[in-house]
């Protein structure tokens, strides 16, 4: 298990995901698990990350990443139906920037932040379109995000943390 992801509004869903590309959930406090990986996630991906909604109990959302296979793209799903099916989410991303998050906003549903090879974007129609949120940072890693209050903060590769405070407009 690479990622963890217990759901904020139910106790007894929790989430998993590979680092071989395998993704399961568990509806009933990890009795039974059930795998939900989804179809068009090639072999061997690496899930980085799966986000338990904090808006609605049966969606999540998965960023998963093969850049050691010398496959770039980006591969970024969500699901809302408990992991039955799943629809790619990258339109607005460039095909060769691998993603390693996604999160969704805490307080507006669909909003959704995705941590890049090369930054950060946002979408405003939960991944359906996404563009860059980047302004003045330098083309740099972002392996993941967090919501804290009013604050979007990053955690990148060698070059700290940073703080987008007062994400209030983007609300």
């Amino acid at each position: 298990i690479f990622t963890i992801a217990p759901s904020p509004r139910d106790s007894m869903t929790i989430w998993t995901g590979s680092d071989d590309g395998v993704a399961y959930i568990t509806r009933d406090g990890g009795k039974s698990w059930k795998n939900v990986t989804p179809a068009g996630l090639p072999p061997f991906s690496r899930i980085s990350i799966i986000d338990a909604s904090p808006h609605a109990t049966g969606a999540a959302y998965l960023a998963a990443k093969r850049y050691q296979l010398d496959d770039r793209a980006p591969y970024i799903y969500r699901t809302h139906d408990y992991g039955k099916t799943w629809t790619k989410i990258v339109n607005g991303i460039a095909a060769d920037d691998f993603a390693h998050s996604i999160r969704e906003d805490l307080r507006r549903p669909g909003l959704l932040y995705a941590g890049t090879e090369h930054g950060i974007s946002v979408s405003f129609d939960n991944g359906d379109h996404w563009q860059s949120l980047s302004l003045n940072l330098p083309d740099v890693q972002v392996s993941d995000t967090a919501l804290s209050g009013n604050d979007v903060v990053i955690a990148t590769l060698c070059r700290s943390i940073y703080v987008l405070g007062d994400i209030q407009p983007l609300r």
